[in-house]
């Protein structure tokens, strides 16, 4: 298994039950900018401070699936190499023995180049997700509602990740129906998945570079 991961393509890192980094590969190393001594032991509060409003979150994945055996697909966003270019990968993370019997967590980071977020969204098309603004005819603020609506995600849930009252939201709603030139919502959804908009994610959803994907799609 050792040269398995050596060789992989992917990074591959494996936590044990209590959040902190046992292991990483090269791979991984590069995506983290740090030399395994530096991540051994680390928790992702310690090796990424803007991730702490996040930790009891990535925490509270963890234990779900060393207590179910449950799979968690998340997406994490690394700035590579320090140069500040942002890199999104999709992380697989599952149930994993440590060398000692005790249960752990292994995570594959598969570079979104290789995965197709549309596939969530509508099973018979895929395209490559995309970082860049499709149009200008939204503003950022307009394109998080429109994602957000893209996904399915219910009002209440909206206004809660985006920090913003239910009457805010609502009328952003609107703003991207009028410029839409449609009546609600649905219609909002299917004039942007017929322009092909339905594969951007804006700046807001990779501030804090962790992002976590449930229920259903598509």
């Amino acid at each position: 298994m050792d040269y398995y991961f050596s060789y992989s393509l992917f990074g591959w890192v494996i936590k044990d039950a209590s959040s902190r980094y046992v292991y990483a590969n090269q791979k991984a190393c590069r995506y983290f900018s740090q030399p395994f001594e530096k991540i051994k032991g680390c928790t992702d509060k310690d090796l990424f401070p803007d991730l702490c409003d996040f930790h009891d979150r990535i925490t509270k994945d963890d234990k779900k699936i060393i207590a179910t055996g449950a799979m968690s697909i998340v997406l994490r966003i690394f700035n590579q190499e320090g140069n500040n270019r942002k890199q999104a990968y999709l992380v697989e993370k599952r149930l994993w023995r440590l060398p000692d019997g005790s249960p752990g967590i292994i995570c594959n980071y598969i570079e979104i180049t290789n995965v197709y977020f549309s596939t969530f969204l509508c099973q018979h098309s895929r395209k490559p997700l995309t970082f860049t603004a499709p149009s200008p005819l939204f503003t950022n603020r307009e394109w998080e509602v429109i994602l957000l609506l893209l996904c399915g995600m219910k009002r209440d849930r909206m206004s809660a990740m985006l920090n913003v009252s239910k009457l805010t939201l609502r009328n952003r709603i609107a703003r991207c129906c009028e410029k839409a030139n449609v009546m609600h919502g649905v219609a909002l959804i299917q004039y942007c998945q017929r322009k092909g908009w339905d594969n951007y994610i804006p700046p807001f959803f990779l501030k804090k570079g962790y992002i976590t994907f449930s229920g259903k799609f598509g």
